[in-house]
């Protein structure tokens, strides 16, 4: 009874790692699934994750380039350009870029104080600018070399009359050729200028100034400014000069220190 009880022992011991070996085989299979399934799961979270942090650091190094810009062009005496540049930066989110956005702050308060003192060391040519009903034309590089060429004066210190005339008879110039060039009115297509300049260089029509001209029957050349007060003295920031071409529909910018034009994308 023995002999036989133990080979009974010996069957049902192997009935039951048969059974065993079938259920880890089936088990295998699931967690083999399962595991596939969490790695796609894992390899796609990682995915994401390294693409949004990629996009962090591509976000954080276009931010310190405006800052190094802004930088340079403050070292350079270009205090308007500065001013635009950094105020541009400091419309972005820089909650998490708290280093830089403390240093643009403190840029932006030094190239203010500079602003604020060569406006007041000039009160005849500022006290001009605020009565003036040309605010935008005063304080544009782009009008005052313009009218200089045209008038051989500054504008700055002409009346707002002999300025009034300027304008109608540059008007009265662009709209005799566009007659010949085109259907639009000269309303028309300035509007359509300054509409894809906004579009594609993502500066905000409100709170800025534009001021656009025609340079030759395919170029305009469009200048914007950011007006604010300082200590009571009024500002004029350069935020950007640009060229806009009518038959590539291409925008470039210019750049204050070298004086050269780059395309800018949207």
């Amino acid at each position: 009874m023995k002999k036989k009880w133990s080979n009974l022992m010996i069957i049902s011991l192997g009935l039951l790692v048969l059974s065993a070996c079938g259920t880890n085989n089936g088990e295998e299979g699931t967690s083999t699934e399962t595991i596939q399934a969490e790695s796609v799961v894992s390899e796609s979270t990682s995915s994401q994750a390294e693409e949004s942090s990629t996009e962090e650091i591509s976000l954080q190094e276009e931010y310190n380039e405006i800052y190094t810009d802004g930088l340079a062009q403050y070292d350079a005496g270009k205090y308007d350009e500065a001013a635009g540049t950094i105020g541009l930066l400091l419309q972005n989110d820089l909650s998490q870029y708290e280093e830089l956005k403390i240093k643009a702050v403190s840029l932006e308060e030094k190239i203010n104080l500079v602003q604020a003192e060569e406006a007041q060391a000039d009160e005849e040519a500022t006290a001009i600018i605020e009565k003036s009903t040309y605010k935008t034309e005063r304080t544009s590089d782009l009008a005052n070399s313009e009218f200089t060429e045209a008038t051989g004066k500054d504008i700055n210190t002409v009346s707002d009359d002999e300025i009034s005339t300027w304008i109608s008879d540059k008007e009265a110039e662009v709209e005799e050729v566009l007659k010949e060039t085109t259907q639009a009115t000269p309303e028309e297509e300035m509007t359509e200028v300054l509409n894809q300049v906004v579009a594609i260089s993502g500066i905000a029509a409100e709170d800025n100034q534009f001021y656009a001209t025609k340079t030759d029957e395919q170029t305009y050349t469009i200048e914007i400014r950011h007006s604010h007060e300082v200590d009571g003295v009024g500002i004029s920031n350069m935020v950007g000069m640009f060229k806009y071409d009518l038959t590539t529909k291409e925008l470039q910018k210019m750049d204050p220190l070298t004086g050269e034009y780059k395309v800018v994308t949207e």
